[in-house]
């Protein structure tokens, strides 16, 4: 009969232990229109960051994540909370986290294949420039300064330039 009591409570415990885990482990909240990472809030689609952006005139961020990528975890956790680049993020942006899973559309869009994919855009959906993979604060940080500093209203994206397909990288 002890043994029935003690398999019980050890089963009792494992199960406050992962509902604990879960709830505290979870990085971020969707709510259906915003995902929340690193305490900020990102729209969940390209089409509704794209119309804050033309709205508030602030360049993009497009952020191609996914739950399962350790190196998003790592931007989440080291890079967008550090607190030289989270008040850029906040103020001088419009984010917009492209979950792989979730939005296929978006990730279609701009060709996000694979985890992590950072995009910068101008407010009328111009690509500035990309990074693929994981980044640092140390090396964000300037090119967050150096997109802010820009005057959106000058901008000017030239159409002929060469893609990154066009030399086989990827």
């Amino acid at each position: 009969m002890q043994s029935k009591k003690a398999i019980t409570l050890a089963l009792l415990a494992v199960t406050v232990f992962f509902i604990y885990y879960s709830a505290n482990a979870a990085p971020l909240i969707d709510d259906g229109n915003y995902t929340y990472i690193a305490g900020m809030q990102w729209y969940n689609t390209y089409d509704k960051g794209l119309e804050a952006a033309q709205l508030e005139n602030k360049p993009i961020l497009v952020y191609g994540w996914a739950i399962w990528c350790k190196f998003c975890e790592k931007l989440h956790k080291e890079t967008y909370p550090d607190p030289r680049i989270s008040p850029i993020l906040k103020n001088d942006f419009v984010l917009v986290a492209v979950d792989l899973d979730v939005n296929k559309e978006d990730a279609g869009r701009f060709a996000i294949s694979y985890p992590p994919k950072l995009i910068f855009l101008t407010p009328t959906g111009e690509t500035i420039t990309e990074i693929p993979g994981y980044v640092p604060a140390d090396t964000l940080l300037p090119i967050l300064e150096q997109i802010k500093s820009m005057q959106m209203s000058s901008i000017e994206v030239p159409h002929d330039l060469p893609r990154t397909e066009d030399h086989g990288e990827s």
